[in-house]
């Protein structure tokens, strides 16, 4: 049941992937000229789509929107709950995390939420939960203050958690639970996000204090492998320059603004967006068109559940 896990790690995938080939040019020349010609690209935007499965379903429990601003030198990670409410391919009733494999891959999945909600995606990261704690690692852990101890046992899963409360620093192992738990959050799987934002201002931190131009080269070539993407090499490296100038006061984390919600006529759990809160923090965050239409064909509410539908149209973040 509490199998799924969330990755919020994505500031290190623009650090770790740009330095790898920033090094690479400056040691190996493995870039070709026309390349290299990118490296100082003065793009004011980027916007990244983020994914991750789950080992054992498959199903992508990671579901992240990440906007880099370098006009404003503002990081904006927008966390979207895998049970989010969606309708895609030939069948409703519909989770999001089951959209990356019903869709064909992270390219559909992104060209269906630049469809839906209006915005444009320049790109995608994917990793799983090996490639999670190999970073964790790889950084030397991360410094969590762990307010209460997190325990959690699913053999089926073969998932155990075992956390004590006080600060310590967290391997990738130990990493792996804290992201995976959420038995004791009342409001489950948002706890969990919330619990998660505060990992990855630690992780920021700890990434922030520890590269540096001796280990950089030898750090990023342990983590390259655990990376999948479709950003191109030269605009890797400008994006993790830019990434690094960027403070920790100008971290922005949010979840999607919406709901969860049981259905009244299935039982199942579900996470309804709020439509209209959603497009107001695209705008200021993500780099979304005012004018235009959020999720014309309405996607992502059921019009016959009217619990949805409440959710749906609320004019707030959560009502």
């Amino acid at each position: 049941m509490y199998k799924k896990y969330t990755l919020i790690i994505v500031v290190a995938l623009f650090i770790a992937v740009g330095v790898t080939f920033a090094v690479c040019v400056a040691n190996e020349g493995s870039l070709h000229s026309r390349e290299v010609g990118l490296f100082s690209s003065d793009d004011e935007r980027c916007c990244l789509l983020v994914t991750g499965k789950d080992r054992v379903s498959g199903l992508t429990d990671v579901i992240m929107l990440v906007s880099l601003d370098s006009a404003s030198s503002r990081i904006s990670v927008m966390q979207i709950p895998r049970d989010t409410y969606a309708e895609y391919g030939n069948e409703k009733h519909r989770k999001l995390n089951g959209a990356l494999a019903s869709l064909g891959g992270e390219t559909e999945l992104k060209k269906y939420l630049e469809d839906a909600l209006g915005l444009k995606i320049d790109g995608y990261l994917s990793l799983d939960l090996d490639g999670f704690a190999k970073i964790v690692d790889t950084v030397g852990g991360v410094e969590m203050d762990i307010e209460e101890p997190l325990y959690y046992d699913d053999p089926e899963q073969k998932l155990h958690i075992a956390l004590e409360s006080g600060r310590q620093i967290l391997d990738g192992r130990t990493a792996e639970m804290f992201v995976r738990y959420r038995a004791g959050y009342a409001d489950g799987d948002i706890g969990r996000l919330d619990a998660q934002k505060k990992f990855l201002t630690a992780f920021f931190h700890s990434l922030k204090e520890k590269v540096n131009i001796k280990n950089a080269y030898s750090l990023a070539c342990n983590v390259i492998d655990a990376v999948r993407t479709d950003v191109k090499m030269s605009r890797a490296v400008s994006l993790a320059l830019k990434a690094l100038t960027v403070d920790e006061d100008s971290i922005h984390l949010f979840t999607l603004p919406g709901k969860a919600v049981i259905s009244e006529k299935t039982g199942a759990s579900f996470y309804v967006m709020s439509a209209e809160p959603t497009r107001d923090l695209l705008c200021e965050y993500f780099g979304r068109e005012e004018e235009s239409e959020i999720d014309e064909k309405r996607l992502f509410a059921h019009p016959e559940y009217e619990d949805f539908i409440k959710i749906y149209e609320s004019k707030t973040k959560n009502e």
